[in-house]
């Protein structure tokens, strides 16, 4: 992105904010048409400053963005919707996908594609549909627009299991899925789960649990060993 001219006007969510020296915020957002992106808000002191009002997470913003360098300013908030009325654990997982966004999207690359799927998991978190299925398919849709989406083409080929295939498998980071036909201190993951995940068939309870169990394993290096904020909210909901 050149970052010496004038930003155009851009559709963003509010991924997270932080306080940035006096009177100002560093804001991370996530635009349609430039992706995960960081800016700088004054936002004045007060709680009911109009701005510092308006930006809130969960809610479609239309901004303009001025400066030169790293960081642009955001200058105006043309429009901003009220924002979606998530609760309980819809809200903690609308945390969970931002903070996905904020840790492992790189800055300043389009990713419409991702916007979209973004927007949509915030839309059926609202609609208070079955959660699980919602963030499984944010994370695969993420892993896309990472470049490190799973390589299933390991398994069989068709639809159904035949009986030379592997029954079980791992998920080991650098190598992707490797037959489990050796002793591993790693969750096994079944062939029947796997296929049905490759399908978005995501269902059945079993097949879930496979999955989340994948997520886990092909999240792990890349979130490092600073653990995931939103999932304490997780924990202390329960």
């Amino acid at each position: 992105m050149n970052r010496d001219r004038e930003l155009a006007l851009q559709t963003v969510y509010l991924l997270h904010s932080r306080p940035y020296r006096e009177n100002s915020l560093l804001l991370n957002l996530l635009s349609k048409e430039l992706g995960h992106i960081s800016a700088i808000a004054h936002a004045g002191s007060s709680r009911k400053n109009s701005k510092r009002a308006q930006l809130q997470p969960f809610s479609t913003l239309q901004v303009e963005l001025k400066g030169k360098g790293s960081l642009p300013t955001l200058t105006q908030i043309e429009k901003a919707q009220l924002p979606l009325p998530l609760s309980r654990q819809f809200l903690y997982s609308g945390f969970y996908l931002n903070e996905l966004c904020v840790r492992l999207l790189p800055q300043d690359i389009s990713c419409e594609p991702l916007f979209s799927h973004y927007h949509q998991a915030l839309l059926n978190l609202e609609q208070q549909a079955p959660i699980e299925p919602i963030l499984r398919s944010f994370e695969f849709a993420l892993l896309e627009e990472l470049g490190l989406g799973i390589d299933f083409s390991v398994l069989d080929d068709g639809h159904q299991v035949q009986e030379t295939s592997p029954q079980f498998w791992y998920y080991l980071p650098e190598q992707g899925l490797v037959a489990a036909d050796y002793d591993r201190n790693l969750n096994k993951l079944a062939t029947s789960h796997l296929l049905a995940i490759r399908d978005g068939n995501l269902q059945d309870p079993d097949v879930l649990l496979t999955c989340k169990t994948l997520m886990r394993q092909v999240f792990k290096p890349l979130l490092g060993h600073r653990p995931l904020q939103s999932r304490k909210l997780f924990a202390y909901s329960k």
